[in-house]
């Protein structure tokens, strides 16, 4: 059985449906609880969530959470409350889940999840892929006071060891942390995150878990076109199409949009995916 967690609002349900299918195309085999962190679906989000699993073994946990949680937390205009939900998951969810992947739904998965998901935390909370290189990685560490951590990590993708993090979780240190560190967090809960869990966040290559088009063009100095395309086919299991750029929209700029389109131009296969109550 593999835990996924998505948290969004409305306005990302057709990329996470699109992010689904490609989950269930690539895990045909694969059981799955998904838990969905929310404060304003509808039962025909819940609908679409559903139609978008093809025919595997599926459950969808929605997980509805107080709409003020994070009323004063810091957001920018492509960051919206929702992505602090993933802060919170060690209290939310249910007491049978030992580990599971967050996943941000503007992502594509193009291979099996199981050998990453499997993956010995040796100790630490977070498993996760770098987000820069060399002197901006370093700049982040800096600003942000991360000594212990080898990588500031990109927070889309996250195996999370909830069964350790649920040990010493506090809302208030979380709280606390954001109202401390509130101007600098740039990048809002990723940065919120890589203090917060600082010496406990353990590096996995992005080429495998968060191929982004940064990642790719750092392949394509050492490979063709074609090569490249063929590396990813291959080797990575999760495409992020982070930043401000997306390929569902008219302005994507990068070569990877050809993994999305995939999957969007796929009709989803018809499936009762059985969906729980919050508290259930």
């Amino acid at each position: 059985m593999i835990n996924i967690l998505v948290t969004l609002n409305s306005t990302y349900i057709p990329p996470l449906c699109t992010m689904l299918r490609s989950l269930a195309v690539s895990n045909s085999n694969e059981a799955f609880n998904i838990y969905v962190a929310y404060c304003a679906l509808t039962d025909e989000d819940f609908k679409k969530i559903e139609y978008a699993l093809s025919d595997i073994d599926a459950e969808v946990y929605p997980i509805k959470l107080d709409d003020g949680l994070f009323e004063k937390a810091p957001s920018k205009k492509r960051i919206s409350k929702e992505t602090y939900y993933r802060m919170f998951a060690p209290l939310y969810l249910p007491k049978s889940v030992d580990r599971i992947l967050y996943i941000d739904p503007d992502t594509v998965v193009i291979n099996p999840l199981k050998s990453f998901y499997q993956t010995d935390f040796g100790g630490n909370y977070i498993i996760g892929a770098k987000h820069f290189d060399g002197a901006v990685d370093k700049w982040n560490r800096g600003r942000l006071g991360i000594k212990n951590s080898p990588k500031y990590i990109n927070a889309g993708i996250m195996l999370l060891n909830i069964r350790e993090m649920r040990k010493d979780f506090s809302s208030d240190k979380i709280f606390s942390l954001i109202n401390r560190y509130h101007r600098i967090l740039f990048l809002a809960d990723q940065d919120a995150i890589n203090i917060l869990y600082d010496g406990k966040i353990k590096t996995f290559t992005e080429y495998k878990i968060n191929l982004d088009e940064r990642s790719f063009n750092h392949l394509l100095k050492h490979c063709s076109l074609e090569d490249a395309l063929e590396f990813v086919e291959t080797n990575t299991i999760i495409v992020h199409f982070n930043g401000k750029y997306k390929p569902w929209k008219d302005d994507y700029k990068g070569n990877l949009k050809e993994f999305y389109d995939r999957y969007r131009s796929n009709p989803p296969i018809k499936f009762k995916a059985r969906c729980f109550d919050e508290g259930a």
